[in-house]
């Protein structure tokens, strides 16, 4: 079974004996054939069509096989010849190979010669053609594209990378630049960063490092390069593909300074609320508080001085005392809710087991403490942070959990204080976890990234969420209120 050949060919003989053989068999092999007598006609054909091949007959009445090989590559440079003659000699030969004829074959032709000679040069076309494309790819990409030596130097280098390099060729690129650190980085230990990734990993991604121009500034770049070994696994080169990220850089250093310009701000409105919320407790707990009791003093001095007959009179002030006790409690649950005077007076120990205690009583949920050690000390800052961080799962325990226990726990390690609030809800999800309306979850994290912590926010669909928050004492805890919030 003849295994067949792909490629288009063109055929001139102005011998229509030997042509219309040639043509047929080369068909039958596979080939797409056209044949011609007249070298002007096969000229015209090439103008209109693309070939793979010319094969042309050397002596030809009208125009010989050279001049035609040599009109048909000014048409189709990437065209290949191969010249066929009874009747040549050596400097027939050459002048063929002059002009770029790719072989030269004498008649009466050995066509499973010929076959293999085709065969070759299809494989030559479509190599050249590959190459071809490679190089248009190589020359026109946006990125920078380079293949390097081990020494350092450039073996080759695109347009692209000598102006991301601010060079006005490749060409000036590679004479100018020898040393890979100079090229490509700053820092010499990022250099050897660099060598070790591509010794250890033969690849190398997304490398950022910064790089010198020409003109001695210095840009970012993101590299992605992989190293080509030989079969007796020697290093050939590098080569890879440079972008030029410095916008990209400067618009993250941006984007950092503003995040954290927001965080300054937050904190610092942080700090400006929970000052205003303490102020307001304080003056609502001892002046308005002051203000009732005085006037339960006198509503029970004047409760003495009625008549034992006026019985209405009586009741009155009994109604209105009522009414003042009812209004003291609720000035100190205000109080308590804007600033737990246990906070600051017995501490976060004492606050917690309040504020679980108020918040079993308000909601119906039983809630389960446990503090080790006992009595733990922290900062007032860190305090208030890890009190409000409470506070905040509760509140969402509350509205998202629909759980009926919560356990919370305390912990403090050598270096580090622990909160952990667990419950037995519904769990929350991960779309929860990272929506941009989890104000409350947001909050948590701001509170604990302004302390250097971490916090971990885990749910199970059915077995409740754990809140998990992890502050360093000797960070978070001794930082005064400027330190925190400014």
């Amino acid at each position: 079974m003849i295994e067949l050949e792909s490629g288009r060919l063109i055929i001139v003989d102005d011998d229509i004996e030997s042509l219309t053989p040639m043509c047929d068999l080369l068909s039958r092999y596979g080939y797409l054939v056209a044949g011609y007598t007249s070298g002007k006609d096969a000229l015209m054909e090439l103008k209109e069509q693309t070939f793979d091949l010319l094969l042309t007959d050397l002596i030809m009445p009208e125009m010989d096989g050279i001049s035609l090989l040599q009109d048909a590559l000014t048409i189709d440079p990437s065209l290949l010849g191969i010249i066929i003659t009874g009747m040549g000699t050596i400097q027939s030969a050459v002048d063929a190979m002059k002009v770029g004829a790719f072989d030269y074959m004498l008649k009466p032709l050995n066509y499973e010669m010929l076959r293999q000679i085709l065969s070759r040069a299809i494989s030559v076309r479509r190599l050249r053609e590959a190459e071809k494309k490679y190089r248009s790819i190589f020359e026109n990409a946006i990125g920078g594209i380079y293949q390097m030596a081990p020494s350092g130097r450039y073996i080759t280098a695109n347009l692209a990378l000598s102006r991301i390099l601010g060079y006005d060729s490749p060409e000036d690129l590679i004479m100018n630049l020898t040393d890979i650190a100079r090229q490509l980085h700053v820092e010499p230990q990022r250099h050897r960063e660099f060598i070790r990734h591509m010794r250890m990993k033969r690849v190398v991604q997304g490398f950022e490092s910064q790089a010198y121009r020409k003109d001695g500034g210095k840009i970012w770049i993101s590299e992605n390069a992989i190293a080509v070994y030989g079969t007796n696994g020697e290093l050939l080169y590098y080569e890879g593909i440079v972008e030029d990220i410095t916008e990209r850089k400067k618009a993250e250093e941006e984007l950092r300074r503003s995040r954290e310009q927001l965080r300054n701000l937050s904190a610092h409105l942080q700090s400006a609320r929970e000052k205003e919320r303490m102020y307001m407790a304080r003056e609502i707990h001892d002046e308005l508080g002051q203000m009732l009791t005085a006037l339960k003093m006198d509503l029970c001095w004047l409760n003495a001085k009625i008549p034992g007959d006026q019985k209405t009179l009586f009741t009155k002030t009994q109604s209105m005392s009522d009414l003042i006790d009812t209004a003291v409690k609720t000035v100190q649950r205000i109080s308590a809710e804007l600033r737990p005077g246990l906070l600051d007076d017995l501490g976060l120990a004492a606050a917690i087991e309040w504020q679980l205690g108020e918040f079993q009583k308000r909601t119906g949920i039983k809630c389960e403490l446990t503090l080790d050690p006992d009595d733990i000390i922290l900062s007032q800052d860190a305090s208030t942070a890890i009190y409000r961080i409470l506070q905040e799962a509760l509140t969402n325990i509350v509205r998202h959990a629909h759980a009926t226990l919560v356990r919370v726990c305390l912990r403090e390690a050598a270096d580090t204080i622990e909160l952990e609030v667990a419950d037995n809800g519904k769990g929350i999800i991960d779309e929860q976890l990272s929506s941009p309306q989890s104000f409350g979850l947001t909050g948590i994290r701001e509170r604990v990234h302004l302390l250097q912590g971490t916090v971990r926010i885990a749910g199970i669909n059915g077995n409740g969420t754990t809140i998990n928050v992890n502050i360093p004492l000797n960070k978070g805890a001794e930082k005064n209120d400027k330190d925190l919030y400014c």
